[in-house]
């Protein structure tokens, strides 16, 4: 037989070893992720519903830090297109302008539908809702029942 690394398991800590030593010398912070199938679960850091709304942008940044970067991308840009249309909901409803108001929270729900999307296909249940909570104080548009 020959020697080196012959197992999965043995391949898998290794690499486990080396992201965690990068992570280290790249942040000088070691942060556990628990990983459920191809699912990232809940990390030590951000494992409770953020107290207030600094707390809520920083467990969405840093939720999202683990993203891909295409798709970090993708989702910061809704965010932020999420964040540019708030001032146009607050000045309809202002206005009572009904029509405007539902034509702006279309705009809303068609990208937090789609950042949602996202939240399901990378992370745990835990962290989904952990996010929606997040979400909700940064948001506070947003109907608590989406």
């Amino acid at each position: 037989m020959a020697r080196g690394i012959t197992s999965f398991s043995g391949c898998a800590a290794i690499v486990l070893s080396l992201s965690l030593l990068a992570a280290y010398g790249a942040e000088n912070d070691i942060q556990l992720l628990i990983i459920e199938g191809n699912l990232t679960g809940l990390s030590e850091t951000f494992d409770s519903t953020p107290a207030d709304r600094q707390d809520a942008a920083r467990l969405v940044h840093e939720y999202h830090r683990l993203l891909p970067e295409g798709l970090r991308t993708d989702v910061e840009s809704l965010h932020q297109q999420i964040l540019k249309l708030l001032p146009d909901f607050e000045v309809a409803y202002a206005a009572a302008d009904s029509a405007e108001i539902t034509h702006v929270m279309s705009e809303i729900d068609s990208r937090w539908a789609s950042i949602q999307e996202v939240h399901r296909q990378t992370y745990t249940l835990a962290v989904v809702s952990l996010l929606h909570e997040a979400y909700l104080l940064l948001l506070p548009t947003f109907d608590v029942e989406n």
